[in-house]
């Protein structure tokens, strides 16, 4: 006697596919959890391997990186520090002069540092995706940004973008971000203000004079309580409150909204807003795409985790490197 085989009916298909349904359902804010949670140690490590890589290149110059490495001829003179305004997105920038403490150094050797980090003898560098320098948790509509060439200005290639950014302080003044700033203007951090004498200004016709050598002994609140660099994330475009509020290109942006790794950008774009938060927006203000928070490195090596509601207070003290705030700061 043959024994009939029964098969699922429809009914019972549904009911199957409902309970998978329900139980992915459930699982996928666990898993987007637990990816958020990686990336955000990616993001804590990248930090950690940048700010040990400061301290390394301070231990061995006893000075803190230039922001403006390098030099160039135009005209026949060679410019080695910004003399106005558009020279400071010519330079090799902070992030290039640390490639060797970042075990980076066959790469370094392959830029010339003779000319402009805009020329096009330096596009195959300036166009690397270091996975250093930026966060896994970033989620970009403009990958690359356009260079120009010193003179001609012309647009020659793209440049690679990074998530995080050297903290120079806080703008005091409310002036054009677009105008010089003078050490009255400006509550330096660690970086100092690099593009004045001790004692001097900027002349009347917006000349820079040579820049100024910053070390850490210069960080008189402290190591432990003092950003060094922190994340900016989303660059070149502008975010506000996770959301994007302006794509790079689409209108005419600020100028000193500057992203990439390999090239200098003004001093002002590492100034953050004279009422400093956090996740707010990414022009001149702390922002990433994690959940509540952003990630910044002490002068200290230490990486915390500020979150969206830090005191604006407390945050333009810990920008700041000799304001004698003293501040208790969490974080991971």
């Amino acid at each position: 006697m043959k024994r009939r085989l029964r098969g699922i009916t429809l009914i019972e298909l549904l009911v199957a596919v409902a309970i998978i349904g329900l139980l992915v359902a459930l699982l996928l804010p666990a898993i987007q959890s637990v990816r958020e949670s990686a990336r955000r140690v990616t993001c804590q490590n990248n930090l950690r391997q940048c700010v040990l890589a400061i301290q390394l290149f301070h231990d061995a110059n006893r000075q803190f990186p230039q922001l403006y490495n390098g030099s160039f001829q135009y005209l026949g003179a060679t410019k080695t520090f910004p003399e106005k305004y558009w020279d400071e997105y010519h330079f090799h920038s902070w992030r290039t002069a640390l490639l060797p403490q970042l075990e980076q150094s066959p790469l370094y050797d392959q830029i010339d540092a003779e000319v402009a980090a805009s020329s096009p003898s330096n596009q195959s560098i300036a166009r690397l995706e270091l996975s250093v320098f930026l966060c896994p948790s970033t989620s970009n509509y403009t990958r690359f940004r356009p260079v120009r060439q010193y003179s001609p200005n012309d647009v020659i290639g793209t440049s690679a973008r990074s998530d995080y950014e050297a903290i120079g302080g806080i703008a005091l003044g409310t002036e054009s971000i677009g105008v010089m700033l003078s050490n009255i203007k400006v509550a330096q951090g660690v970086w100092g203000l690099p593009k004045h004498v001790s004692g001097q200004t900027v002349d009347q016709d917006n000349s820079y004079l040579s820049p100024k050598q910053t070390h850490l002994r210069e960080v008189i609140d402290g190591l432990s309580n003092t950003i060094v660099i922190g994340e900016i994330a989303g660059r070149p475009d502008i975010y506000k409150r996770g959301k994007l509020n302006h794509q790079y290109g689409s209108v005419d942006f600020p100028t000193i909204i500057n992203s990439a790794w390999a090239i200098s950008g003004p001093y002002s774009a590492i100034l953050l807003d004279k009422n400093p938060t956090v996740n707010e927006t990414n022009d001149r203000n702390l922002y990433s795409f994690h959940n509540s928070g952003a990630h910044v490195a002490f002068a200290d090596g230490s990486i915390r985790f500020l979150g969206d509601s830090t005191d604006s207070q407390a945050l333009h003290a810990m920008a700041t490197r000799s304001g004698g705030e003293v501040v208790a700061s969490g974080g991971n």
